[in-house]
């Protein structure tokens, strides 16, 4: 499988799974806010009526959160046919304790079994084939599926607890270093599958409703690069065209919504300056969130979700250190702005001479 393969059928169940895990995050965290008058207990989030509410649908919410994740990770590769293999290897991941990362082998194994199914049964006559994806496919795949999620779970469920007691023990340095490298990461390619890398991990950290210190320091990354470039462009004019500094009003809402891709035209018109400058910034970002002990149990948002985040002074600390190392970095490395150069720069939201260098993912804004 070509490695654009594998990233195509990822972010399929990515994209699919997000708004169940943000959905789910933010009524679990609401049950925590209308439950207030019982902070201390181990009942917690569940007293009122209304907390109850909140909470028990938040986390019917993340039940799905795995089998859709699965499951479109299956129909990315083999079409409809794979989501009901797709989805009990999702659903089986969750019970099975193996987790994010269960679901996400037994999504592709779902989905590579279908296609092994429709090759050996490729022999049957034209008159089988409407029974084929709703009685053959489905009752096979079911229980090969079934099969492999038993070996999945075995050996992936201690990985997977590990790595939760790893996340959850973060403090000190090693919270730093975290938050620093994911936070960095958040900047590299802006949406493409380094930024993508470690937003999923910061979604499978949150798995179950947790609130979660990678996730913060993930979002604080994310959102650093495009807010430190509308910042630069409101403060530093002479380093931007007339045109840029018009289209950074609009990274002011991008990254205030956790949009990193609003950084995507400065960073293709002058690479070798903007990125280590969105980088650094949010490096710093993701640090300071990590050290500070922010966390946030939703995977999206930005700005609407910090009333939600535990310790959310120390995000906007974090936010507003990482965004202004990063402008102040633009300011001196960017050479200053030429209008002639005016019509080098297009606003498409990419340039169009350097759009076919970035995946769709990015272009998309």
């Amino acid at each position: 499988m070509k490695p654009s393969s594998f990233y195509k059928n990822l972010m399929s169940g990515v994209s699919q799974m997000i708004p169940f895990v943000v959905a789910g995050g933010i009524l679990i965290s609401l049950a925590y806010v209308f439950d207030a008058a019982s902070v201390g207990l181990e009942t917690y989030g569940t007293n009122t009526v209304l907390a109850k509410f909140l909470y028990d649908t938040g986390q019917v919410a993340f039940m799905f959160m795995l089998p859709v994740f699965a499951g479109f990770i299956a129909f990315a590769i083999a079409d409809r046919p794979g989501l009901v293999p797709g989805f009990v290897a999702g659903a089986l991941a969750y019970t099975g304790g193996s987790s994010f990362l269960g679901a996400l082998l037994g999504g592709f194994a779902a989905g590579y079994i279908i296609e092994l199914l429709k090759k050996a049964f490729g022999f049957l006559p034209r008159s089988f084939a409407q029974i084929k994806p709703v009685l053959i496919f489905p009752l096979l795949s079911t229980l090969l599926i079934a099969l492999i999620m038993l070996g999945i779970n075995i050996f992936v469920t201690p990985m997977t607890n590990l790595l939760k007691d790893f996340l959850e023990d973060l403090s000190g340095t090693s919270a730093i270093i975290v938050g620093l490298i994911a936070g960095g990461m958040m900047a590299i390619d802006m949406g493409g599958p380094i930024n993508k890398a470690a937003y999923v991990v910061g979604v499978a950290s949150i798995t179950g409703g947790t609130s979660s210190t990678l996730m913060a320091a993930v979002m604080a990354g994310g959102m650093t690069p495009p807010l430190g470039i509308a910042l630069a462009t409101l403060l530093f004019k002479d380093r931007f065209t007339r045109q840029q500094q018009i289209a950074g009003k609009s990274n002011w809402i991008m990254g205030a919504t956790f949009i990193t891709e609003g950084a995507i035209p400065y960073a293709a018109a002058n690479p070798k300056k903007v990125i280590p400058a969105i980088v650094l910034g949010s490096a710093l970002a993701g640090m300071i969130s990590a050290s500070l002990g922010v966390s946030v149990p939703a995977p999206h948002g930005g700005l609407f979700v910090v009333f939600i985040m535990e310790n959310w002074w120390g995000f906007l600390i974090a936010l507003t250190s990482g965004m202004s190392l990063t402008a102040l970095l633009l300011k001196i490395l960017l050479p200053k702005a030429h209008e002639e150069n005016e019509n080098q720069w297009q606003y498409y939201p990419i340039p169009l001479k350097v759009k076919k260098a970035f995946t769709r993912d990015q272009q998309r804004i």
